[in-house]
């Protein structure tokens, strides 16, 4: 019996964390990381086994919103063959301890930007090519950052898409979705066969957190903009937190 509370647990957390991703767009490493450390694993383990409980989220989401009509195709087309080689490189350099330096003035950029999510993309001046190219770039360098640190920096994006692409919150979260959705099985199948991944842990929660996720995208469909503005605000502060507590 004793055996089986670390599955119920990160079942438990799993479904949550699938929720608050589901409707923040992302952040679910930021409870699972801890409740796979809490439930056993060493951290690097930890860290591995979130991103393939990851994966329930992100087909989770993706389910959700890819006959919404929400996903911008343009961006997709960019990223994705992107998405691919960084899903390559990133598990070569997973062991690279993080800068913490870095992690600080990172946390520090999201925290200043916040405001910058309440902006009516009405007021937004369209999107060039220059800002596109630099969307491209700055892009590939969150998920890059995404692939080493996991928690926190994927919401990076969220400015990316916004500011230098112009999508629309629903746009936003809907399209980091498809990208990651491409990047994370790479990066998974590669931890998996280095031996990073507990399979056990892994597998509950991934099937907890594509349940989760496709709740919580679902109710974000019913809410609107004004609703995913809040919680992707809430999530980036958490994030920044998360990043600045593993940095001191």
């Amino acid at each position: 019996m004793m055996e089986m509370l670390p599955y119920v647990f990160i079942a438990i957390v799993g479904l949550v964390s699938g929720i608050f991703s589901g409707v923040s767009g992302g952040g679910g490493a930021i409870l699972m990381i801890p409740a796979f450390i809490f439930s056993g694993l060493p951290p690097q383990m930890a860290v591995a086994t979130a991103k393939m409980s990851g994966l329930g989220g992100d087909f989770g989401g993706l389910v959700a919103f890819i006959k919404s009509g929400h996903i911008r195709k343009d961006i997709i087309k960019v990223m994705v063959p992107i998405a691919i080689i960084i899903g390559l490189i990133t598990p070569l350099v997973f062991a690279v301890i993080a800068n913490r330096s870095f992690q600080i003035a990172l946390a520090i950029i999201m925290i200043v930007m916040l405001p910058t999510l309440f902006i009516k993309k009405k007021a937004l001046k369209r999107p060039t090519r220059k800002h596109k190219l630099i969307g491209y770039f700055l892009y590939t360098a969150v998920l890059f950052l995404q692939g080493i640190f996991s928690g926190g920096v994927g919401s990076l994006a969220v400015y990316v898409l916004t500011l230098l692409f112009g999508t629309s919150r629903i746009e936003t979260m809907a399209t980091r979705r498809a990208i990651i959705a491409v990047m994370s099985p790479i990066a998974f199948i590669a931890l998996l066969i280095s031996g990073f991944i507990n399979i056990g842990l892994g597998l509950v929660g991934l099937i907890t957190q594509f349940i989760g996720t496709h709740i919580g995208a679902k109710i974000v469909l019913k809410r609107g903009e004004t609703f995913v503005s809040v919680v992707m605000a809430i999530t980036i502060l958490i994030s920044s937190i998360t990043l600045l507590v593993n940095a001191s």
